[in-house]
């Protein structure tokens, strides 16, 4: 198949949408002839012409311009199928004009999106985001102290850590109840994003690291730490399959997360995975993390989400749409 991958998403790499573009791109060109341009680019427009898609697949950030757009962007070539990946459709606005721009197929991340995607009357199919389980894997106790040494952190700390814009709306608040003499928070932020400056203030004054600095290699952070905290209720402020959470648990840390969007729908709860609703059932989950000592098997439960896993199943989904 000839599969042209597009959208708004920035060329930055600690981007949740282009990441995901990254490794769709990366897993189809190991079968299929793959276009991938952003829509914003006019001179795109021509190449999807050129190139003759089976598929345009648009990867979203979630907008309803940005529906309108996908839709405009397959014009260069009716004939192909339209997809579209919405992984924050929670976050659409003027929902009904989207009627007008229906897809053919709207690939949704969330319960709550797929009813609220074909209440417009869309046809969707479940499909969540996937991790690398090769650059993201669990490390020997000796490896781990060699990162620690080279990151500056001391060998018998405790660290919880959360990757991802420092902004309210990602409820970071809760972690500064963590941050106790046996437990250092560590927050890696997003270098795209500038950091909410009072709540960074708030976080630092409770005593927690944020280190704002891009890490190319960021499964080395994974890897030096204890366990994984995802602390976010609001769906207007994460991808509703969080890579971070993913990576996390195919480093097989022990994970204490909110009922985030995909999660309930493609976990239980297991060894190392906790789902917690309150401030206190966190603090609660990453206390028993630390009893626990080494004990998680989250790589396991991840581990039907590979990319390779994720993208076989789109295939399939490529397949039926053009017969």
């Amino acid at each position: 198949m000839k599969i042209c991958l597009s959208g708004n998403f920035v060329a930055s790499a600690d981007e949740g949408v282009r990441k995901i573009v990254r490794y769709l791109e990366r897993e189809l060109s190991k079968r299929h002839k793959v276009l991938t341009v952003r829509t914003k680019r006019l001179a795109s427009w021509a190449e999807v012409r050129a190139f003759h898609p089976d598929i345009i697949h648009s990867v979203l950030t979630p907008t309803t311009p940005g529906f309108v757009e996908a839709r405009l962007m397959a014009l260069c070539f009716p004939s192909a199928k339209r997809v579209i990946s919405a992984p924050q459709a929670s976050a659409l606005r003027f929902r009904r004009l989207l009627r007008h721009f229906r897809p053919d197929l709207v690939l949704t991340q969330s319960d709550e999106s797929e009813r609220m995607l074909q209440s417009l009357g869309m046809r969707t199919e479940f499909l969540p985001n996937g991790v690398d389980p090769e650059t993201f894997h669990p490390v020997t106790a000796e490896a781990k102290a060699a990162l620690r040494d080279r990151y500056g952190v001391p060998s018998r700390t405790f660290v919880a850590l959360h990757v991802g814009p420092v902004k309210k709306g990602r409820n970071l608040r809760w972690l500064t109840r963590l941050q106790t003499d046996g437990c250092q928070v560590l927050v890696l932020g997003r270098p795209s994003q500038t950091p909410e400056e009072d709540l960074r203030q708030e976080l630092l004054s409770a005593g927690c690291w944020v280190w704002p600095q891009y890490v190319e290699a960021v499964q080395e952070v994974y890897q030096l730490s204890d366990a994984y905290v995802f602390p976010t209720l609001n769906p207007l402020n994460c991808i509703e399959t969080p890579l971070s959470v993913l990576e996390a648990m195919a480093c097989n840390l022990p994970v204490i997360t909110t009922r985030f969007g995909a999660l309930p729908r493609l976990f239980s709860e297991a060894k190392g995975l906790s789902f917690v609703d309150s401030e206190e059932e966190l603090s609660k989950g990453v206390a028993e993390a630390r009893a626990g000592g080494c004990g998680a098997d989250t790589r396991r439960v991840v581990s039907p989400y590979s990319w390779a896993e994720v993208v076989d199943r789109l295939e399939k989904i490529y397949g039926d749409l053009v017969g």
